[in-house]
């Protein structure tokens, strides 16, 4: 059976599928430290709250495992919205707000840096944080630049540590199924991406 679905339809297609999707759909949470079973409670240092970082906050708050120690922004308004975002959320125990996220860093007891930090912050922060023993959930994109995204790969390699991006639309069902047609060969070898 021959597939009539050419380069210029599918990208079409997944583009108008996603936008879609896109408008509709919310993160319900955040779970990257269910692969890490090993302790009671993961302290959570969240850098950017003025969009994605405020889902952030509520979304570990609410996590039986997750604890926000720190909320970290240079907007003082941003930081107040923070702390009253996980307070909401129900974590009993309020995070400390600060300006600088590397105070964060220098506390042992963090474990996990989640950046929400304008794009051009999110690689530097990303490698900064896992230099420090950090565990990093990053937002969409994972660095500002090509060069960037691999030395964000080549931390994660050297200190060992997790790094999730938040592209939360790869599990959507159009996504997925876009996705699915491109390992098929819908548009033939895919070289580079």
């Amino acid at each position: 059976m021959k597939n009539n679905l050419n380069r210029r339809k599918f990208l079409k297609s997944a583009i108008a599928g996603g936008a879609g999707i896109g408008l509709t759909t919310s993160v319900q949470g955040f779970n990257i430290l269910s692969t890490y079973p090993v302790k009671d409670k993961y302290n959570v240092a969240i850098m950017g709250l003025n969009s994605r970082g405020g889902e952030h906050a509520s979304g570990f708050a609410r996590q039986e495992k997750a604890n926000v120690a720190y909320i970290c922004d240079v907007d003082e308004r941003a930081i107040a919205s923070g702390i009253d975002r996980v307070t909401k959320a129900g974590q009993k125990t309020k995070p400390k707000g600060i300006a600088d996220f590397r105070q964060a860093l220098d506390d042992k007891s963090v474990d996990v840096l989640t950046i929400a930090a304008p794009d051009h912050w999110h690689a530097p922060a990303s490698i900064l944080g896992m230099k420090a023993g950090k565990h990093i959930y990053v937002e969409k994109p994972g660095s500002h630049n090509p060069a960037e995204g691999e030395l964000l790969m080549q931390a994660a390699v050297k200190y060992n540590k997790v790094v999730q991006m938040g592209n939360q639309r790869r599990s959507w069902p159009r996504v997925r199924e876009a996705i699915q047609a491109l390992h098929g060969g819908v548009i033939g070898p895919v070289y580079y991406a």
